[in-house]
């Protein structure tokens, strides 16, 4: 029963796959965003969208980039896949949240 559970709950790449959809019509910027180090994609993770906003300005501002507004990030995000829920609480706030995306800590 037990090596059950653990296979069950061991970790796989199948589960954690993501493909970004629609690169051929996406923002160029966004797409280095997405596919750079600061970002992780997997399918059980939430990013909060200021957060992930914010760190796609300062990646534009370390590479002499031009970013897109919050507005058009947005739209640029949903385009490739990643779904943006109007409600999802992290701790004690509940707020706005991409799902499929992770930030990476530096």
């Amino acid at each position: 029963m037990r090596a059950k559970l653990e296979k069950l709950l061991a970790p796989s790449i199948k589960d954690n796959y993501f493909r970004i959809r629609n690169r051929g019509k996406a923002d160029k910027t966004a797409l280095q965003f997405v596919y750079s180090s600061y970002v992780r994609k997997d399918r059980r993770i939430y990013s909060p969208c200021k957060k992930t906003y914010d760190k796609y300005c300062s990646f534009c501002q370390q590479n002499s980039l031009v970013p897109l507004s919050s507005w058009q990030f947005k739209r640029q995000m949903q385009l490739m896949g990643f779904v943006y829920q109007t409600r999802h609480r992290f701790g004690k706030h509940v707020t706005t949240a991409y799902k499929n995306i992770g930030l990476v800590r530096r």
